[in-house]
This record gives structure tokens, sequence and C-alpha cells, in this order.
């Protein structure tokens, strides 16, 4: 069973080379698509090009990585079950779960080594990345910013956009909740801004339009206000050249350990335990119950405290959203190196299923599939932002559900039961994208 083993998995290391080369490659491609805009005709040397290109290594290589087993998988079950060596090892007494065993350890240990990248390097990489893009993107300031996420980038300032012009230097739908300096949030809401930089480089200044503030008096807790403005213009001290120094000691959540991450979600929880408490005492103290409709009822003769308590409701919305997106991470720094298993699991099955397909196949059904599995991540993460669903479900779910359907689909082929035959697989595949098909039906033998 021992020379077994090791020949499977001597069976696998070309194919995870050769699609690790091909997917790193197919992501740096990308990569180098979406940094054209920041290098070209800025006279960009060759060393800081390199530099930001090796940075951007670190999550290339995790999601790289996992989606190589997955080729590897396929590629080499398919390669055992077309010289009929499957058919081999099973008339000597071995079940496909035995031969699928030693695949699977090696990537528990794949996927140990995975979380300690997660864990160390990767946030690592991602926060000298972001300060290196933000020097090269200096002298447009849009270009730094992503339209529906919210910017950690300044110390004390989250902010969000939801329209972004990369031509120019407009933005608008802009959100801004500033906490520098305050015990209680302060909401800056703004229809469209301005982003620009003071001559000297080393501050952001955005010029405001037609928007709202929402406080709470930090002197009188009690005191909500509301104010207009047509034009407000706020300045962000240290987002030029001093950003790459005052950034280095600030970190987004996706530059921050695990430990790291467990203490700011901590953070917003009490937050939000505080933010709650404070509404029950106000409550509490005006001898109105806390009935989501005898309060509303109520409330709408005592606008002042109505208005108190949006803005603490406020607060409790966004300390939740970012308990979630911590938590999410978290949660992502396990989930993504374990779908090395999940990805030997349903890659076995149908390497034996498909394995008249070659090469092209394995790096079809493992973009396929990888593609499938990044929907699940990017939708459970939205979904969680929301607080539609717990970050834990989120994060593992599609692990859970392709992993589920990899045990199924395994377990049939040890018991011979047929889910579908590559034959009928491919002519279903051609009828769905309008292609000819033969007159002799395919065998489903």
């Amino acid at each position: 069973m021992r020379i077994l083993s090791k020949y499977i998995l001597r069976e696998h290391i070309s194919p995870f080379l050769f699609g690790l080369a091909v997917i790193t490659f197919i992501l740096v491609v990308d990569f180098i698509l979406e940094i054209a805009n920041l290098i070209i005709g800025r006279g960009v040397s060759a060393s800081t090009v390199l530099e930001l290109f090796l940075f951007n290594l670190g999550w290339m290589f995790a999601l790289s990585i996992p989606m190589s087993v997955l080729v590897a998988t396929l590629m080499a079950f398919g390669r055992l079950s077309g010289d009929n060596e499957i058919t081999a090892i099973k008339s000597s007494g071995i079940s496909l779960y035995r031969a699928v065993s030693a695949p699977l350890i090696v990537s528990l240990g794949l996927a140990f080594l995975l979380i300690l990248f997660n864990n160390y390097v990767l946030p690592w990489t991602n926060h000298r990345a972001r300060i290196l893009g933000a020097q090269l993107g200096r002298r447009r300031p849009t270009l730094g910013l992503k339209e529906g996420v919210f910017i950690d980038d300044f110390p004390g300032y989250s902010i969000l956009v939801r329209k972004v012009h990369q031509k120019s230097s407009q933005i608008e739908g802009i959100t801004i909740y500033e906490e520098k300096g305050r015990r209680s949030p302060r909401t800056i809401l703004a229809r469209k801004g301005n982003l620009s930089f003071s001559p000297q480089g080393n501050s952001l200044t955005l010029d405001l339009y037609n928007g709202e503030i929402h406080e709470i008096d930090q002197d009188d807790p009690s005191r909500y206000r509301r104010l207009t403005f047509k034009k407000y213009t706020l300045t962000l001290k240290g987002a030029g050249e001093g950003v790459s120094r005052i950034n280095q000691e600030y970190r987004g959540d996706r530059e921050i350990g695990i430990g790291e991450l467990l203490r700011r979600a901590k953070v917003e929880e009490e937050k939000m335990t505080r933010e709650k408490r404070a509404i029950d005492n106000i409550l509490e103290g005006k001898g109105i119950s806390p009935h989501k409709g005898l309060r509303e009822e109520l409330l709408k003769q005592d606008p002042k405290t109505l208005s108190l308590i949006q803005g603490k409701e406020r607060v409790i919305d966004y300390a939740r959203k970012r308990k979630n997106s911590y938590m999410v991470e978290v949660y992502k720094k396990f989930s993504i190196p374990f779908a090395c298993l999940v990805f030997i699991l349903i890659g076995a099955p149908l390497g034996v299923m498909a394995h008249k397909g070659g090469i092209g196949v394995g790096i079809g059904l493992s973009l396929g599939f990888f593609l499938l599995y990044w929907a699940f991540l990017i939708g459970g993460e939205e979904l969680a932002d929301r607080n539609l669903i717990p970050p834990f479900w989120a994060m593992w779910a599609p692990n859970l559900i392709i992993g589920g359907a990899g045990f199924y689909l395994l377990s049939r082929r040890v018991r011979e039961t047929k889910f579908f035959s590559w034959p009928q697989l491919k002519l279903w595949l051609r009828r769905f994208i309008g292609l000819p098909t033969s007159s002799r039906p395919s065998s489903t033998t």
C-alpha cells in the first residue's frame, strides 16, 4: 500500500507544478492589465514595477495553490483511469477511498502551510503592495478608491464611495465615518466630491458638495446634531508622501493576522453592546417601552430623542459590519487552505469519469469549479456584510457544498454506480452551447 501511495503522489507532482505555473500566469496577466494605468506614462522604474509585482504574488499564490491541487487531482486520476490502472487497483482489493487517502493526507499538510502563509506572509505582502500602490497613485487620488468598498487607509476615517471617475478626481455618493479623537463617530454624507493633494504632497483634501453631517454632542451625549452643507472640506494629513510612513503603522483587515482580527472584532462587539445599552437607558429614562411599534409611535412625539437613537443605531450598524468583515477574514484564512482537501474529494471522481479529456479538460474543469467556489465566497462575504448570514457559514459553505458533492461522487464511484458519464456530459454541453452533435447516440458504458 505504501508503494501505491507513493506512486499516486508522484502522479500529482508534475500536473501540480504545471497547473501552478499556468494559473499563476493567468492571474499575473490579469494583474498586469489592472496596474497598466498606474505604470504607463508615469516613468515608473523597472525596479519599482518588479517590487509591486513581487508583493502581489502573495495573494496570487494563496489562490493558485488550491486551484493547482484540483488540476493535479483531475489529471492524475484521469491518467490512472485512462490507462486502466484504477481498474487494476480495484481488482487487487484496494478501494478508491484508499487510493485517495494519500493525496488527502498531503493536502492536509499543504492546507496547514497555507494557513501559516495566510496568517503571516500574506498580510505583510498585502500591506506592502498597498503602500507602494498608494505612492504610485498619488498623482491621481481616485486610483486608490474602489466603488462600494470601505477604505480604511487613513487612521480614524472609513470612507465609502458609490461611484468613482477614474479619469478625473471626482467621486459620487460619499459616506465618511470619522472616529479620530471622538467617543462617538461622526457621519458625513455627500452627493459628490473632489479629491486633490496639497502642493507639498503630504495631505489629501476632500471637497464635498451637497451633504449632511450627523454627530452626537461630545460634551452632552443626549444631544444629536444634523447639519447640512453645500460645500465642506475635509483634510486628511499625511496622505501623500507621508502616507508611506503613517500607514505603515496602520493596517487594513487584509493586512493583519488572526490575533489582531479577533481583537478588532471584539472592540466592535463591545462598541455595539455599549451603544445598545445607551439606547435602552434613553428609552428607560423617557419611560418608553423597547417594543418596536410602541417605541416608534411614542418617538414621533419626541423628534430629538428619535434622532439621537437613530444616530446610535447607525453606529451599531457600522460596528456590526466592521465586526463581520473582520470575522470573514478570520474564517477565510482557514477556509481557502482547506479547499485543497475539498478539491481532492471532487477532483478524484471527476478525473476517473473524464479520463479521456486530457490536459484541456483538467484545466477547464479546475477553472470552472474554482470560479464556482470563488462565486460562493464572494456571495457569502456580501451576505455576511449585510448581516444576513453568520461569517462562519459565509466562508465555510463553499467547502461544505463542494466537498459534500465530491464525497457523494466518490462514494458512487466506489459502488460503481454512475451519476453521469463523460460522453453524456460532452453531449449535453454541445447541445447547451448550440454545437452540432453526432447522429449516432453516445455510448453510456
